[in-house]
């Protein structure tokens, strides 16, 4: 095979650095697929019955988690107004994204279900009302005072109807004493209704959970982690700190220190070889080695993109041996050239 190479480098230099141009070219092209993993597909094979009942589980039942931990001085604060219109926000932008995300349970989701109840209960309150008043209109010709004191206790119980009429609207209730009376027994005085109370932590601390659907794709989680982080940064309150984590921010945190660490490791090692290069290698061109394998480099992960071959952390321990003995080989072939040239150049001066 050297030998074949050898021949056709001598016989057709010019169409073999053509051809070797080309598939540099094709091989660099591929690097824009490379994709940076760090999912169960990168610990486990896809086809075996352990991954697969894990991503049927994932599409039943959910797959990973989003952790959104709320954080405030006081209860007063960690349940405001200010605090649900954040859930809010993340929910609706969550819930827009109804192919890859299951479900949203936090503090906001069981008030929208409280919501829900208080807006039948209402509709079937007012329906009273009305069957009330129209008996009532019956009644007064003949039963004119106690009518009149009927009416006066019907008007009251309106009024306090209307006062907390920002129950009833869809969304978070505007007015704080609404909510409280949303969130607390006793209407509002008490403590914490059960299903409220189970998620929040302390006075302090309350949660909420985002779930993946199974077999969701790395580069998605990202997008979503991305625009979830945009979107509750259009809500700034002083009062409230915001802290996202849970295993799909933390794997996009692992690929983006991946990508920090391969930059570095190549920045250093160009730093390192270029120093060594000037120090050690006193030969013309001495530089070229590093092009060469940094060229090499590339073109194994353009390959690595063009065969769907993700990086990971595994992979990533390829590339400082690849640098390590690429420069090593590259060094020998061009001193080794040198060489050659050196002998040539004596013997036609001896000629001569």
């Amino acid at each position: 095979m050297k030998s074949l190479i050898a021949r056709l480098l001598v016989r057709k230099p010019v169409k073999s650095v053509f051809i070797s141009l080309l598939i540099i070219v094709i091989l660099l092209t591929g690097v824009q697929f490379i994709e940076m993993k760090t999912g169960n597909d990168t610990l486990v094979e896809t086809d075996t019955a352990v991954y697969r009942n894990n991503d049927m589980l994932g599409d039943e039942f959910g797959g990973e988690s989003i952790i959104i931990l709320f954080e405030a001085e006081d209860l007063e604060s960690l349940l405001s107004v200010d605090t649900f219109e954040v859930m809010e926000l993340i929910t609706t932008f969550s819930k827009k994204q109804e192919n890859m995300i299951h479900s949203v349970v936090s503090p906001y989701t069981m008030l929208e279900l409280t919501l829900e109840q208080q807006r039948n209960f209402s509709e079937s309150g007012l329906n009273e009302v009305t069957d009330g008043l129209e008996d009532i209109s019956d009644q007064l010709t003949s039963m004119s005072e106690q009518t009149s004191q009927s009416l006066r206790e019907m008007a009251g119980l309106i009024d306090k109807f209307a006062s907390h009429s920002d129950a009833f609207y869809q969304g978070v209730p505007q007015e704080q004493d609404t909510l409280n009376k949303l969130l607390f027994e006793d209407n509002g005085e008490g403590d914490l209704r059960r299903g409220f109370a189970d998620m929040v932590t302390d006075d302090r601390y309350t949660s909420m959970i985002i779930t993946f659907r199974g077999g969701i794709p790395d580069s998605d989680k990202s997008d979503f982690i991305e625009g979830l982080s945009e979107t509750y940064n259009e809500r700034n309150y002083p009062d409230l700190d915001i802290i996202i984590s849970g295993k799909p921010v933390l794997n996009d945190d692992i690929r983006q220190s991946m990508q920090e660490s391969i930059q570095q490791m190549l920045a250093l090692s160009a730093g390192f070889m270029v120093l060594i290069l000037f120090i050690v290698f006193p030969v013309s061109w001495r530089l070229l080695p590093l092009a060469i394998i940094f060229i090499a480099l590339l073109g194994t992960v353009g390959l690595m993109g063009w065969l769907g071959i993700p990086v990971t952390m595994v992979s990533m321990a390829v590339f400082p041996i690849l640098i390590g003995l690429g420069i090593d080989y590259a060094i020998q072939f061009q001193s080794r050239y040198t060489e050659e040239i050196r002998k040539d150049e004596e013997t036609y001066g001896e000629g001569q």
